[in-house]
């Protein structure tokens, strides 16, 4: 996410789509499902409320129990389909327009096994008793015949089906709006910050980046002691950017756009890797369904270069890894808006395509269970990280709330040291019985970094301090690739001063 460099004035989150007296019906109804928070409605920060009641409209998501047989086959590059009628299984036959499975049949089957692996990993952060993480088995998106179909009572109606795992909205995901200051287009030209550096580092390491100067959030981490005593990256590392897009032109991240060589060296309009994506040669555009994942917005491209731009090639910034790959993976409408459908697309592809890192700079009272179990499955081979968000709220749970998907206790849950960041006071320990807290926090206050069409500008948010860590843990599992990621974590918050971490 991004706040203005001024106070930010957000959109309405409210679904327009829905006249007055839906909106109140709907909440009446949503009151009943989020008990569970332990919260009230009108207990709830206001960003929260607008997050809870912001959806596709038409759309809903159905996880059906594993032991149901749902007729599901997988097509020949792995994609999960069937002919199944679910409305009719749910008694709603009459108001369902289409359904589709979600997910390929390589990351639904691993799933079955990481189950298991995943509670483990609850039972040795202290939750008691976990109940075994479900699957991506079963997991349909229904469309209703009627636009205007109250999705939560919908909901309320099939919820306690026996057949049933979970019901949820299409939630809506969003970045902030935000301002631009000057845009830079000469590479080349040393631009020397306005900000007083926090420089802590006594680091003696050449950069001849002419924007470096400006990047006080390398020095104040200790990121360029990393540089000069261990290594600025050597290429091996996948992080995966789901955002807007990335300018994988942009002459400061092309060099380390990640590359797919089956695809690149492959057929033409042939899928050369089976990985059910045609010619992803550059990761891949869940929004326009093609293989171009460019970005129209900035944002994308903004936090890619915090985490990768290439170092030291005499032009623009550094990213804190040097030499990384970064794989554009876009989620995210120009007018910065996804859903739970296409980020769960997202980082499936992710972490099946081998990212070892996945940057996810958005969060959202919202929480997901599809999100979850994508994440949870990507946790078995990926270090995660994600941005806590921007609306100044405490973690909770006593007067506060959890923005997700930073507030998982299996997520690197990053925030800034600013006014406007969500928090967390104690992220060592937690009292939420699902673990939830943010781990570390990291510069996001007038972060310069790329911009589309060859620029650099500067942004705030938490959104510009998780690539920041994102691009840092690359270069940690790099260097010590036999470190747990239980080890990793700890490691990195134990060494969180004030005001960031080292």
């Amino acid at each position: 996410m991004v706040v203005l460099n001024i106070s930010p004035t957000k959109h309405s989150l409210l679904n327009n789509n829905n006249n007055n007296n839906n909106n109140n019906n709907m909440k009446n109804v949503f009151t009943l499902i989020v008990l569970v928070t332990q919260l009230t409605w009108g207990q709830m920060p206001p960003a929260v409320q607008q997050d809870l009641m912001n959806f596709e409209p038409g759309e809903l998501i159905v996880k059906l129990k594993d032991n149901v047989d749902a007729g599901v086959t997988y097509a020949e590059n792995g994609k999960a389909m069937s002919s199944f009628n679910i409305g009719e299984l749910l008694g709603i036959e009459d108001k369902i327009e289409s359904s589709s499975v979600m997910f390929h049949q390589k990351a639904i089957e691993a799933s079955v096994l990481n189950s298991q692996k995943m509670k483990a990993v609850y039972m040795s952060k202290g939750m008691t008793n976990p109940k075994d993480p479900l699957t991506m088995k079963n997991i349909f998106v229904l469309k209703t015949l009627n636009v205007q179909e109250n999705i939560l009572m919908l909901i309320e109606e099939i919820k306690n089906n026996p057949n049933v795992e979970y019901a949820e909205p299409n939630y809506i995901y969003s970045i902030d709006d935000f301002e631009v200051g000057e845009t830079i287009y000469d590479e080349t030209t040393d631009n020397d910050s306005e900000q007083e550096s926090s420089e802590t580092s006594d680091a003696t390491i050449d950069v001849d980046d002419p924007l470096y100067s400006s990047q006080s959030n390398i020095t104040s981490t200790n990121i360029d002691d990393v540089w000069e005593q261990y290594t600025t990256g050597d290429g091996s590392q996948v992080i995966a950017i789901l955002d807007t897009g990335g300018d994988y032109t942009h002459p400061d991240l092309e060099a380390n756009t990640w590359i797919n060589t089956e695809e690149l060296n492959g057929v033409e309009g042939y899928d050369d890797d089976g990985n059910g994506y045609i010619d992803d040669i550059r990761g891949w555009d869940f929004i326009n369904i093609d293989n171009a994942p460019l970005d129209d917005n900035m944002h994308g491209t903004h936090v890619a270069g915090i985490a990768g731009a290439v170092g030291n090639n005499g032009i623009g910034i550094a990213g804190a890894a040097w030499n990384v790959k970064l794989m554009h993976i876009k989620v995210f409408q120009s007018t910065g808006q996804g859903n739970s459908v296409t980020i769960s697309d997202g980082i499936e592809y992710a972490y099946t395509n081998g990212a070892t890192v996945i940057n996810m700079s958005f969060a959202s009272g919202n929480e997901s269970l599809t999100m979850r179990l994508a994440l949870e499955n990507a946790y078995a081979t990926s270090i995660l990280v994600a941005a806590s968000g921007n609306s100044g709220i405490i973690i909770g749970p006593y007067g506060g709330f959890p923005f997700f998907p930073a507030a998982y206790s299996f997520v690197l849950g990053v925030e800034a040291n600013a006014s406007w960041s969500n928090f967390d006071d104690h992220p060592y320990y937690t009292m939420y019985s699902f673990l939830y807290n943010y781990e570390l926090v990291a510069p996001g206050a007038n972060i310069i970094s790329t911009v589309p069409n060859g620029g650099y500008a500067s942004l705030n948010g938490t959104s510009m301090a998780a690539p920041l860590v994102a691009g840092a843990l690359a270069l940690y599992k790099e260097h010590k690739q036999e470190d747990s990621k239980e080890l990793m974590f700890g490691n990195l918050i134990n060494t969180a001063g004030v005001p960031y971490v080292d």
